[in-house]
């Protein structure tokens, strides 16, 4: 039998786990409304969605690369780099922040030293277009027009599969 103590302690439990998961709900919430405000070059109002987000999951490496992501569009190049490192010292692993460093380093000029945070991110993920793509314009900046072509190639092919999975099965795959 349970004793008060143990039924309040099981309460208690349960309440916080309930707290828990509005929290990460509201989370997603706001990252997903700075994505969209993103998407939009709404770039003050997805600052301060990831900032919300951030201050309920200072953590939140989706939320870390947002911040990153406004910056970069912003032209703030270095302010946008330590973000993505942020979130990197979480996640060293998050494919996302790995190719958006390599693209401020590309609009830095930095065509090499991108190319190879693009190959950390291909590393992980074998067929993430976004860097699929991002390698090919590297590479036609330093003027490698062959190997350029090549890895535009790569992921011309993964997002004709993609689509055509798509449309077969009737349903709208998410932009990556």
């Amino acid at each position: 039998m349970l004793s008060v103590g143990d039924i309040i302690h099981c309460v208690q439990y349960v309440d916080a786990a309930v707290n828990q998961t509005n929290i990460t709900s509201s989370i997603s919430r706001m990252i997903q409304k700075g994505n969209a405000f993103f998407n939009t070059s709404e770039y003050a109002n997805a600052m301060t969605s990831y900032e919300q987000a951030l201050k309920l999951d200072s953590r939140s490496v989706e939320a870390l690369n947002g911040k990153g992501m406004v910056l970069n569009s912003l032209g703030k190049y270095q302010e946008a780099i330590s973000w993505f490192d942020m979130a990197l010292k979480i996640d060293p692993s998050f494919v996302q922040a790995i190719n958006n460093k390599g693209i401020v380093l590309s609009n830095l000029g930095k065509y090499q030293e991108a190319i190879s945070w693009f190959d950390m991110a291909l590393k992980i993920d074998p067929n993430y277009v976004d860097a699929l793509y991002n390698k090919a314009d590297a590479l036609g900046e330093l003027g490698s027009y062959d190997e350029a072509f090549t890895w535009t190639e790569k992921a011309l092919a993964i997002d004709t599969a993609r689509q055509n999975t798509s449309m077969s099965s009737n349903t709208l795959l998410p932009n990556q």
